[in-house]
């Protein structure tokens, strides 16, 4: 029988509001089912209702058909409204499911439906902060102090629903009446604030009551106004000045009427126990200074100032729904006290992680507790900051004390697995620190094990560099004063992303910002939000080969593992112009001009590769991308297949000279041979000097940003499977294993970020959680584990299934809920015989590619003679004796 999960709207399970497209809903397939054959989607306004399987506002009746999704094709719905859906399923046999559990999505405002104002605390100077009075809330870097927003409302009933719209340039946190809404961190978000910014929809009816009700906002600076990025010379108030808000309240009644509360002129601002909160700087709050009461009914805000309702220059932004997962707070690691150094108390909580530390104490008031943060410690057992560049990474708690005290910043996160705690005064009882993981709350979607401890700790590293980076957007790291979106870093990475969580979303979101830096001739970004990266110049950096080129790689991913063409729809005319834009100058078909930040195979550690080399290789893969992007877009494919021509005949005369590469590195020939650049002719002559040169290197890599997701893919199907095993279990330096061989919990920037002979590298750029060498994580998935996306079916309709079996892996054991449903992949070797399931969901077929060498194959307990077969869905069982 079927069964649908997963309901989402716009790959959203609580959409926050449509942009004015049509509701997009899907659904994943379980059971035991051969196939959906049809399906019924209702919504509607009364969640009873819809239970039932009636929806007054949507029914599409019964339709025809296998793939788990639909867009809404009636009468669009209204603004402002909470709907509720399901969906009901048919298998082959006729046997329904019955309709689904409703879930719930917002239809949320459009631009014409805000009538709120920004507001803000009183203009300050440029610095952002007030004329100096020697008080508590000045500090050495010119941040401010969190303000205290409120407005007072009195309701003469209570509503019966009441839906709020809220934003920020900056980040807030809402409460009504003491509460707090929501379980959102650091919302609303990044984007380019000056193009637009997004807003979360709550339903708050149950927190409003009749008589007096307070809203409250306590505002912080975030990337608006705060310090990011690593220009010292351009801290903060990239956006703007100051931190604003904007509310927008429906109250509905029972009688129908609709009464609005709007943030204007009328709130109320005050400071209070937060001195600042800064990205980089970290929080300093006063417990003395805290306001009680000042978010309920009966305060006497007399002193409070009028908030300025104003225009945020350069205008103001568009205000979009949410895209993405709210950021939530994911995992806490209590911190274990090590030693102590230089009056510091050293802490380690186990796991290298974004987010920040949840102090409690118990203390007299005025007693300072200082928390700094590392992610590796010296050699003398102190922090190690000096990679931290600029990024103070303090938080400073000033105890009230009212008893047991419980502190952890609002908006401020950072990198780090270590912790030093500095007591200014007597504490009276020993503090308890936990740190707490946040992250943009992606779903997760893949869970995997081996047999093998190192590829274990990998794995776990992979997820953990993802976790502590994929932070409204994807960033390079999460501890130093950068912090940026680099789009090379997410397109290498993508593939792995995907497998470990539900980044389709995210990407829809990212895509926004990417799209957003593309500038007028056409270019690109190299990071997005495009703003801090060079506050010098008037229009986003353009970016560099395998950098700008990541918006065409990534929505190419993204519709292979969802199935969905937006994307490629949406952008397409970006895609061509980001084309155009490299044509234009490189008539030669050689990628030699309009590279601008040319960064090559980006800290490659042995011989550096020909940049231009790499860059010429990345515009075949681009080309060969969008003639794949045209033809499922129903574009005209010419233009797309003669460039590839084109590229591949002038990369082979410039580069190939005498039976190899004259760039003669690994990363050359991993992107020659993965990109299908040489003919045919000349690909085991590429493989053979592949081979060669890995031996040279005694099977280490040598590899930088941009290679290294082709390293086991290309050895294993040019050299041979055992030997991209080899390079997955090295354990010497330059490798995978030996970072974890050292004490890594999650993926190093450089192979050498710490060696016995040097010590740690550059200061200057040398982070310890940096995700793009963990795009080894796709092979892991998809060759290991044997769960391979196919062409022949996006959004694994259709699966290809090589797994690689290999004695020292032992077994794997891997379940994927891929956009259709779990796929379930696992094997064990015991001795010379082999055994591997592979579970596959309705709907969904795969291609077989067995191991050459394997004896005494069955399958489904039948024998079994050749190498390929293809599947239906359901569970299938092989049997095999492994050679040798």
């Amino acid at each position: 029988m079927l069964k649908p999960l997963n309901l989402r709207v716009a790959a959203l399970e609580d959409a926050s509001g449509l942009n004015g497209e049509l509701p997009r809903f899907s659904w994943t397939l379980s059971g035991d089912a051969k196939a959906q054959q049809a399906f019924r989607v209702v919504a509607g306004s009364n969640l009873d209702d819809l239970a039932e399987g009636r929806g007054d506002l949507f029914d599409s009746g019964r339709r025809e058909g296998s793939w788990p999704g639909m867009v809404w094709d009636g009468a669009p719905p209204a603004s402002d409204r909470a709907v509720w859906w399901s969906v009901a399923l048919w298998d082959e046999d006729g046997q329904g499911s019955g309709f689904a559990p409703p879930v719930r999505f917002f239809t949320g405002l459009r631009a014409e439906d805000w009538e709120a104002e920004w507001i803000a605390r009183y203009f300050v100077l440029p610095a952002g902060r007030d004329v100096p009075q020697g008080n508590r809330y000045d500090n050495r870097f010119q941040a401010r102090p969190a303000d205290y927003l409120r407005r007072a409302v009195a309701l003469d009933e209570k509503p019966v629903r009441v839906l709020a719209y809220v934003t920020a340039l900056g980040l807030y946190e809402f409460f009504i009446n003491g509460a707090r809404v929501g379980d959102h961190v650091m919302a609303p978000g990044w984007t380019d604030y000056h193009t637009r910014v997004e807003y979360q929809t709550f339903d708050v009816t149950d927190m409003f009551a009749a008589g007096e009700n307070v809203i409250g906002v306590i505002l912080g600076e975030g990337w608006y106004s705060g310090r990011i990025g690593h220009n010292q010379r351009r801290a903060g108030n990239h956006y703007g000045g100051r931190p604003a808000f904007k509310c927008q309240i429906h109250l509905q009644y029972a009688d129908g009427r609709v009464e609005k509360i709007t943030s204007d002129g009328s709130w109320q601002t005050a400071q209070g126990p937060i001195l600042y909160s800064d990205f980089l700087a970290g929080e300093a709050y006063d417990a003395r200074l805290e306001i009680e009461g000042w978010d309920k009914a009966g305060f006497d805000a007399a002193a409070w100032q009028p908030v300025e309702a104003f225009i945020p220059e350069p205008g103001a932004p568009l205000i979009d729904a949410q895209r993405v997962q709210p950021a939530r707070e994911v995992a806490r690691f209590e911190g274990r006290f090590l030693h102590e150094k230089g009056g510091m108390r050293i802490y380690d909580f186990s796991q290298n992680l974004a987010g920040y530390a949840e102090l409690r104490v118990k203390a007299p008031a005025g007693t300072v507790f200082r928390l700094r943060f590392a992610e590796r410690l010296a050699e003398d057992g102190a922090l190690y900051l000096d990679n931290m560049r600029y990024a103070v990474n303090e938080d400073i708690y000033i105890a009230g004390g009212k008893g047991e005290e419980a502190f952890k910043p609002r908006f401020t996160f950072r990198g780090f697995q270590y912790a030093g705690l500095v007591i200014e005064g007597a504490a009276e009882s020993e503090p308890e620190i936990t740190a707490i993981a946040i992250q943009t709350d992606t779903p997760v979607r893949g869970r995997i094990e081996t047999g093998n401890p190192l590829v274990n700790q990998l794995l776990s590293n992979i997820v953990w560099g993802q976790r502590g980076n994929f932070l409204s957007v994807p960033t390079d790291c999460p501890q130093r004063d950068e912090r940026y979106g680099w789009s090379a870093d997410a397109q290498v990475f993508w593939r792995t992303a995907g497998y470990n969580m539900d980044v389709e979303a995210f990407l829809n979101k990212w895509m926004v910002d990417l799209a957003d830096g593309q500038s007028p001739e056409g270019a690109f970004p190299d990071v997005a939000p495009t703003k801090p990266l060079n506050p010098y110049r008037l229009t986003p950096q353009p970016g560099a080969p395998g950098w700008g080129d990541a918006p065409i790689i990534m929505a190419w991913h993204h519709f292979m593992r969802y199935g969905d063409r937006d994307l490629l729809v949406g952008n397409y005319d970006r895609f061509v112009a980001w084309m155009d834009y490299i044509e234009a100058a490189n008539p030669d078909g050689l990628r030699i001009n309009r590279n601008n930040n040319n960064y090559g195979d980006w800290l490659n550690v042995g011989p550096k590769t020909d940049p231009f080399l790499v860059a010429s290789a990345y515009w075949v893969h681009l080309a060969d991308l969008m003639e794949k992007i045209a033809s499922v877009t129903g574009r005209d494919r010419a233009r797309w297949t003669a460039l590839g021509a084109r590229l591949r005949k002038a990369f082979v005369e410039a580069y190939w000279r005498d039976g190899r590469l004259i760039s003669d590195t690994q990363t050359a020939y991993l992107l020659a041979l993965d990109f299908a650049i040489l003919p045919e002719a000349l690909r085991g002559a590429a493989a053979s000097r592949l081979k060669a040169l890995f031996e040279a290197a005694d099977w280490h890599l040598q590899t930088g940003f941009l290679g290294v997701r082709h390293v086991c893919p290309v050895v294993a199907d040019h050299i041979g499977p055992a030997r991209a095993v080899d390079l997955l279990l090295k354990e010497t330096y330059p490798s995978w294993g030996f970072s974890i061989a050292h004490g890594a919990t999650t993926i190093w920037e450089r192979w050498d970020g710490w060696t016995p002979e040097g010590g740690f590298q550059s200061p200057n750029m040398n982070s310890f959680n940096h995700y793009a060498y963990g795009a080894v994580g796709e092979w892991i998935w998809s060759r290991l584990a044997g769960i391979d996306w196919s062409e022949a079916g996006p959004g694994y309709a259709h699966v290809m299934a090589r797994p690689v079996f290999d004695r020292r892996i032992g077994h794997v054991t891997a379940a994927y809920e891929a956009r259709t449903g779990t796929v379930e992949s696992r094997w064990r070797i015991d001795g010379e015989s082999g055994a591997w399931e592979l579970v596959l969901p309705p709907s969904v077929t795969a291609d077989v590619e067995l191991p050459e060498g394997l004896g005494a194959v069955t399958v489904d307990d039948a024998p079994f003679a050749g190498r390929h077969l293809r599947l239906a869905s359901g569970a299938h069982r092989f049997r095999f004796v492994l050679p040798g």
